[in-house]
């Protein structure tokens, strides 16, 4: 999971540094928030399964289905203060980096360290 979220926080900077250099203050911004959204909600995922010891494989099942619950509900949460709260907010470069950050989870999970 250390990988994934490396490769999550790389291309959070990446993308920061891209639509600063497009977009200019705001847009770097929005598009650090856009990764911290689900670098934070995958965190609390891993804190949650890490919690659990499940001795079933009924268990094991029930501690992912949670761990994806509450890492939603902490998506929905952030992307709710992050609208509500930046005024100065820049849409895409959030949207693109948030995207982005979702599909590296999967494809960084792959990876051996």
């Amino acid at each position: 999971m250390r990988a994934a979220l490396a490769w999550q926080l790389g291309a959070t900077a990446v993308c920061a540094l891209v639509a600063g250099l497009f977009g200019g203050t705001h847009a770097a911004v929005s598009a650090a928030l856009g990764g911290a959204v689900v670098i934070v909600a995958n965190i609390a995922y891993a804190c949650t399964v890490s919690l659990s010891a499940p001795r079933t494989a009924g268990a094991t099942i029930q501690t992912l289905l949670r761990a994806e619950a509450v890492k939603v509900a902490l998506i929905v949460l952030e992307l709710w203060l992050v609208f509500s709260g930046y005024g100065a907010l820049v849409a895409l470069p959030l949207i693109g980096t948030l995207i982005l950050t979702v599909l590296l989870w999967p494809v960084a999970l792959l990876y051996r360290d």
